[in-house]
């Protein structure tokens, strides 16, 4: 088949460099050939005249043109002979003249990804490769196509290029040797530590290490602007792999890490010292012993010295690794080499544990500890030499400083035994353990918060090594969590209290949590006594003990009791509010705890949801009670919620049932409630019960299906929403009846909206604002899940920001809206919610609210940039700077307000415009200035003034030329701030004028 006129004129244009677009030229030439219009074999024959040329230059040009077109055909295109001819070709042209070789090594590239490869070419072209292409001579671009071929070889043709055996290994190491680029250095450890992994190197082990190691250390930063994303720990852990891919190589790294060990460069030494790691194990014994002692020395001169904590972690994992491979030696005890090396380092070791000199005695303990990591035999050894040692020294020590100092140390060792619970240095451990706890339980009772806080440590670690003394222990722990002067002791005793907990089960559950809710008993029955550090104390103890089934039954069970008996103490005062809120937040925690285990989730949904139901309707069928405080009941409201969402379908079916029996039906023995009336969505029932029906919230808004007794639940909800003289039950019943609109809005047909707003327009009806809350929360839930219905609420909301009277309740209905909430309406509860709903809003009303904000009056314009204000901060910062320029002028209006609540979030907004958008707030800074130092002075609020300081200080990050001519009038300005009769602002005050002064300077 004849080659198109058109493509023969297309080819001849190419070759000779004639065309500019020369892409378009090998798409048409592909096209032809994919579509079978010219056969690839027949559009090379009619490439004859330019392929046989005596220019170099034009058979250069030719042979690039088909290596083009072979890179843009599909890899199943060519069948065998086809790729074994052109193969063959190629390999020939890599025998042409130089220039002709980078073209015909990007064919190869081509024809090496082809899906029908025959057997035997992948050698051939490596051998031509080899033999006949000068690398270190080819650009990057050309190297890089004989590395990629190499490694497409070895993961396709491995076995193939096993047969050439060392023809292959020294071909590699011929054609690596001396590349620089990263780009292909990454390619070439990549093939030799393929090779080196798979193929006998014979007589080129040397070579292979040499042509890899000279790289080492890595020393590559990457340029600016970097496309390729090579990084200099890819580099090194490219190289690592090669030094750590045989043992062979050991008699050449050790030398090569042990001279850069004693360099000066610390990269170098932390590169050495990971290497080692990685490589000691692998090279084995043998080629150790010759080096082991040199390396020690090293290691110990890093610890001693660097004063660089990577260095120093390396150093020791590196020990470790020394450690643990000589003891795999099949000689044990003194004879075997593990023994001979501790040995060694115990000798050198033991003069700086004298006592005479502590500076050096933490540096060499954790040299100590690390060869005890290294393995069972080692850690033996090393406990019976230096624990005695130690104990020496603090008994015989009478400075606090140095106590603490050894009894840390001696802590690092329990610490190591632990690792060996079945090992036989646990059982050298368990001789040891007397002298131990009499020091221990010295430190504790010692006048020194220091060492106390330090024998607590050494508590928690003798509790995960042996099961002596637990009970003292235990006793010890809980005496110093409740009775210690010191706050930072009592709060350290949490993580043995934590041990015993996971490791002590018996003792945690016959001691720790009565004596802990014994105390907690105390506090409440005593409210004088008690405090609310106490209260906290007590709470962090049972929420870190209490992390299985049978803890959790204990303290759930005695949480609620002690609960459910508070609400005949007939005490209302804020001590005792705030101290019971403490009690429910610790079953929050508690809860929360426990949801991930399947038996304490069944126990939770089965028994504490229902008796915390129990204690909030008893309680609001008491006329006077500490437990009718609105926050007691929402952090149990937020109780049920944890286990509602955690809950199957069936779980939560049966949870409904439960509270529409209670709630609706008013039926309340199935949980023993016989005494009383309960209608808490009757809007007639007394306060105390309508608001608890914030408890109903957590299980309704969490189910997702249809609710069987929906429209009868809408109808009371509304009716309390509307009509309870109650604002907390009016709240709470407009939040459930939104959770219900946001997965059902169909229901809004049996709700008279237009009516709503109606009263809400009503300047003179005494439930305007009842209603206002109703559409500000029905508005919430079509918004988040982008119901069409949606966008007119938002219009009538903006309607009414200019009303004088519910304006700013309008405003901060906004905030509502684009908040995200704990108790309703969020992804927890499974809302429906549409992504990027706050954007959206933004995007598609804030032109109304600039508009409305030039017309509407000053007394009103206010609501306006409080709703602005809360827009700009629920939108992610790329969208917020696009919107910012038109936008900034009312931003600076809003300094000017006399709202401070306005202000300050204005000034957090600014705060961080500053470093986002500095160009934008440049342009205003003439009006910024000013009012940030009036603001600076303002007497209403002590954080409006720390807000505009901090404001006034990051100016100065702005270009120097826009904010240099301010600098004299801004440090006047900030010389009544420094006089500022509250620290903290003195404080900012002064960051801030140092800011300024060193404006315009090198700083």
């Amino acid at each position: 088949m004849a080659a198109p006129m058109n493509l023969e004129s297309c080819v001849q244009n190419y070759i000779e460099n004639t065309v500019t677009d020369q892409k378009t030229t090998i798409s048409s030439v592909t096209k032809d050939i994919v579509n079978n219009e010219v056969k690839l074999v027949t559009f090379i024959e009619n490439l004859q005249k330019y392929l046989t040329s005596t220019d170099v230059s034009i058979r250069s040009r030719c042979v690039r043109l088909i290596a083009e077109v072979l890179h843009q055909l599909p890899n199943s295109h060519l069948n065998e002979d086809e790729v074994e001819l052109l193969v063959t070709y190629m390999c020939e042209r890599l025998m042409d003249h130089h220039s002709v070789q980078p073209p015909a090594l990007y064919a190869l590239l081509a024809l090496s990804g082809c899906k029908n490869f025959p057997d035997g070419l992948a050698s051939k072209i490596c051998r031509i490769i080899f033999q006949n292409v000068q690398n270190q001579s080819l650009s990057q671009s050309d190297r890089c196509s004989v590395y990629t071929l190499i490694a497409r070889f070895l993961d396709t043709r491995m076995e193939e290029l096993k047969k050439m055996e060392a023809d292959f290994v020294l071909g590699f190491i011929q054609v690596m040797d001396t590349e620089k680029d990263p780009r292909n250095l990454m390619t070439c450890f990549q093939c030799a530590r393929t090779i080196i992994l798979n193929f006998s190197l014979g007589v080129f082990v040397e070579e292979m290490f040499e042509v890899t190691s000279c790289y080492f250390p890595i020393d590559f930063t990457p340029p600016p602007n970097d496309n390729y994303k090579i990084t200099r720990d890819d580099l090194i852990k490219g190289l690592r792999g090669c030094l750590s891919a045989t043992e062979k190589f050991a008699g050449y790294t050790y030398p090569l890490l042990l001279e850069k060990l004693t360099s000066d460069v610390q990269s170098a030494k932390l590169d050495s010292l990971q290497t080692l790691i990685e490589c000691v194990e692998l090279y084995g014994i043998k080629p150790l012993k010759e080096f082991q002692s040199s390396l020690y020395n090293c290691i110990k001169s890093e610890m001693f010295s660097s004063g660089n904590q990577a260095i120093e972690q390396a150093a020791l994992e590196a020990l470790r690794g020394i450690v643990l491979t000589l003891s795999k030696s099949l000689l044990a005890g003194p004879d075997g080499p593990v023994y001979n090396y501790i040995s060694e380092i115990l000798q050198d070791c033991k003069r700086y544990m004298t006592g005479e000199d502590n500076r050096l005695l933490v540096p060499v303990c954790r040299l100590l500890v690390s060869c005890g990591e290294g393995s069972d035999s080692a850690c033996c050894q090393v406990l019976q030499d230096v624990i005695p040692n130690l104990i020496g020294l603090y008994n015989k020590s009478s400075v606090n400083s140095q106590r603490k100092l050894v009894l840390e140390m001696i802590s690092r060792f329990v610490r190591v035994v632990g690792g060996y619970s079945q090992g036989q240095c646990h059982k050298v451990f368990l001789t040891y353990i007397p002298e131990l706890s009499t020091i221990i339980k010295s430190a504790l009772i010692d006048s020194s918060s220091h060492l106390r806080m330090t024998g607590i440590s050494g508590v928690k670690e003798m509790l995960k090594v042996s099961g002596e003394d637990t009970q003292v222990y235990t006793e010890l722990i809980l005496d110093k969590t409740f009775n210690d002067e010191d706050k930072d002791v009592r709060k350290s005793c949490l993580e043995p209290l934590k041990t015993i907990a996971e490791m002590h089960t018996v003792v945690l559950e016959s001691t720790v949590i009565p004596k802990v809710l014994e105390r907690l008993k105390d506090g409440l029955n005593n409210v004088l006594k008690g405090s609310e550090d106490m209260d906290n104390e007590i709470n962090a103890v049972l929420s870190t003990v209490t992390i299985s089934y049978n803890s959790l039954v204990m303290v759930s069970k005695e949480l609620l009791q002690v609960l459910s008996g508070t609400s005949t103490t007939g005490m209302e005062n804020e001590k005792t509010e705030q101290r019971t809120n403490n009690l429910v937040s610790c079953l929050l925690t508690v809860i929360q705890k426990n949801l991930d285990d399947k038996k304490s989730l069944e126990y939770l949904y089965s028994n504490v949801a229902l008796n915390i139901y129990k204690t909030v309707i008893q309680n609001s069928l008491c006329s006077t009670s500490v437990l009718h405080s609105p926050r007691i009941i929402n952090s149990f409201s937020r109780c049920v919620q944890c286990i509602a969402i955690r809950c199957d379908n069936s779980q939560l079916q049966a949870l409904y049932s439960l509270v529409t029996k209670i709630f609706l039906h008013g039926s309340t023995s199935a949980i023993d409630i016989t005494d009383g009336t309960f209608n808490p969505l009757d809007v007639s029932s007394p306060w105390q019960q309508t608001q608890v029906v914030s408890m109903v919230t957590p299980v309704i808004c969490t189910c997702n299906e249809k609710l069987i007794d929906e429209d009868e639940y809408v109808q009371k909800l509304l009716h309390l929403s509307r009509m309870s003289p109650h604002r907390t039950t009016q709240t709470e019943a407009c939040k459930c009846l939104a959770g219900i609109v946001n997965k059902h809005p169909d229901i809004l047909q049996n709700i008279d909206l237009s009516d709503i707003e109606k009263t809400v327009q009503n300047k003179t009806s005494e439930s305007r604002r009842s209603a206002l809350q109703m559409i500000i929360w029905f508005t919430k839930a079509l918004v988040m899940r982008g119901h069409q219905r949606s966008q007119t609420m938002i219009l009538f909301l903006m309607s009414l920001l200019s009303d004088q009277d519910i304006g700013r309740e309008v405003a901060d209905g906004f905030n509502t809206i684009l908040t995200d909430s704990d108790d309703v309406l969020n992804r927890q509860m499974k809302a429906v919610t549409r992504m990027m709903y706050k954007q959206r809003l933004f995007v598609e009303n804030v032109s109304h609210l600039v508009k409305s904000f030039d017309t509407t009056g000053q007394d009103t314009r206010k609501n306006y940039l409080r709703v602005l204000s809360v827009m700009l901060k629920t939108l992610p910062k790329q969208v917020l700077l696009n919107e910012l320029p038109p936008l900034f002028p009312l931003m600076v209006h809003s300094l000017l307000s006399d709202d401070l609540e306005l202000q300050t979030s204005t000034m957090d907004t600014l705060y961080d415009l500053t470093h986002d958008a500095p160009e934008v707030v440049a342009k205003h800074i003439d009006s910024l200035i000013p009012q940030l130092l009036k603001l600076a002075k303002a007497q209403t609020s002590m954080k409006l003034r720390q807000s505009a300081l901090q404001c006034i200080g990051v100016l100065t990050v702005l270009p120097t030329h826009t904010v240099l001519p301010y600098k004299l009038h801004v440090i006047k300005g900030l010389e009544k701030a420094l006089d500022d009769k509250k620290r903290l602002v003195r404080k900012e005050a002064v960051t801030a004028r140092n800011e300024w002064f060193l404006l315009g300077t090198s700083k």
